[in-house]
């Protein structure tokens, strides 16, 4: 079956010109300021309003958010220049997507009444009250070092291109920069015949430029039926994820690898002078350490997504909170260490690009407390982490905790096989 795919393809890209590189620049500046705009008008909402903490936030409509051409006209510089206006309209546009974003997100762990631990630790030394902008979630203005310098253009009309690795973008009416070029490293090509959707531009802390695309092509999608190799998939803090085959996945560790290097690299770089030639070298270091690990801790992730998604025509993953794994302080470090976030990403698209299937098993399925011999409920191993092996009191199984969780996962994906997937190939 021919469908429509979109995918994201990822290039190291070099402005043709200073002007292009000045005129990015403005585009991550505009971004910046346009999201600051809208942060500002909340809080002074919420003070006129006298916001309550463990209220939702209301809606931009409510708020009486102004239209981002309203912020346009309001944001003029010394000698009377409305600077939005002379860079791309959807870097500006953009952000309000993004502030739009925060705000649901925020609302969703409202009623929790969190404050940020920074704010917590302020309160108890030095007896300051936190308030509502202590909260964790809430929208917060993006410092002009620090933050992630980007921007996202939409093609409209044929506007995003590209000639001989040149990849052009469209630019602004008033802007001095007409043909904004980006010269791209192709390690490889896009789809044959796919249509650019967006180009997102982004500037890592060494200030080289990557460029995001987003394209759509048609692809033969072929549904291999009823799923055969079936594959539950636990997550382990210390291994990434314990298989239903008993294997383990043995995740590398990168950043505990380059732990000690980065400290000793961080600690030089805590005795220079802030702004000076040997701090800026010596940041460097320490930011192509950092992205050393990230890039390690992506390819090893791909690689593994993609030999599973070859192997098995089903993988059932657990529906775990990282979220609140990551704000433990015994494990989020590991947690952020692997990944599995992305890895379950990486399993879903790759699998279903193959006509197989991924399935999250529910939130209330208790695959750690369950035997999986005779499904006898174990309730006392709930939140207790410490207990790795364990005998089951109905039938006397002597079980691993991640091994059964696995296979335990694995009888859910035959259970939905059975349920969900057979009858609608019976109804075809």
């Amino acid at each position: 079956m021919l469908e429509l795919v979109n995918r994201g393809y990822v290039y190291r890209a070099i402005p043709i010109s200073d002007e292009v590189e000045t005129y990015l620049r403005q585009c991550f500046g505009a971004d910046r300021k346009m999201y600051n705009l809208h942060v500002a008008y909340l809080y002074n909402y919420l003070e006129k309003n006298e916001y309550q903490i463990g209220d939702k936030l209301p809606s931009l409509k409510k708020m009486g958010m102004p239209t981002v051409s309203a912020f346009k006209k309001q944001s003029v510089s010394d000698d009377n220049l409305a600077y939005l206006y002379l860079v791309d309209a959807f870097a500006s546009n953009e952000a309000k997507q993004h502030f739009n974003k925060a705000i649901t997100a925020f609302n969703k762990i409202a009623y929790k009444k969190q404050y940020k631990k920074a704010a917590l630790k302020r309160q108890k030394k030095l007896g300051i009250e936190p308030t509502f902008r202590d909260l964790k979630g809430m929208p917060k203005f993006h410092a002009r070092k620090g933050s992630k310098a980007s921007y996202t253009t939409f093609n409209q009309n044929g506007n995003i291109y590209m000639e001989n690795d040149i990849l052009y973008l469209p630019s602004a009416q008033k802007s001095s920069v007409k043909a904004v070029g980006l010269k791209l490293h192709t390690h490889r090509p896009l789809p044959q015949g796919s249509k650019i959707k967006n180009v997102t531009v982004t500037m890592n802390t060494k200030g080289q430029f990557d460029v995001s695309i987003c394209v759509e092509f048609s692809k033969e999608i072929t549904s291999i039926g009823a799923p055969i190799r079936i594959m539950g998939l636990d997550y382990s803090q210390s291994h990434l994820f314990v298989d239903s085959e008993g294997k383990k996945a043995n995740y590398p560790q990168y950043y505990r690898k380059m732990k000690e290097r980065l400290a000793k690299e961080q600690r030089i770089l805590s005795r220079r002078v802030k702004g000076s030639n040997r701090w800026e070298k010596q940041r460097l270091i320490v930011s192509s350490l950092q992205n050393k690990v990230a890039n390690q801790r992506k390819d090893w992730l791909h690689k593994k997504a993609y030999a599973l998604a070859n192997r098995y025509d089903m993988i059932i993953v657990e529906n775990i909170d990282l979220r609140a794994i990551g704000q433990n302080k015994h494990y989020a470090k590991n947690q952020q260490d692997n990944g599995f976030g992305n890895f379950r990403l990486y399993i879903k698209y790759k699998l279903e690009q193959q006509g197989k299937y991924y399935v999250k098993a529910p939130k209330g399925f208790a695959s750690t407390q369950l035997c999986s011999t005779c499904s006898h409920k174990n309730t006392a191993l709930k939140g207790n982490v410490a207990v790795r092996e364990w005998d089951c009191p109905s039938c006397g199984a002597h079980l691993d905790r991640d091994i059964n969780a696995a296979f335990n996962l694995k009888q859910y994906g035959e259970r939905y096989t059975k349920d969900k997937i057979l009858p609608q190939i019976v109804v075809a």
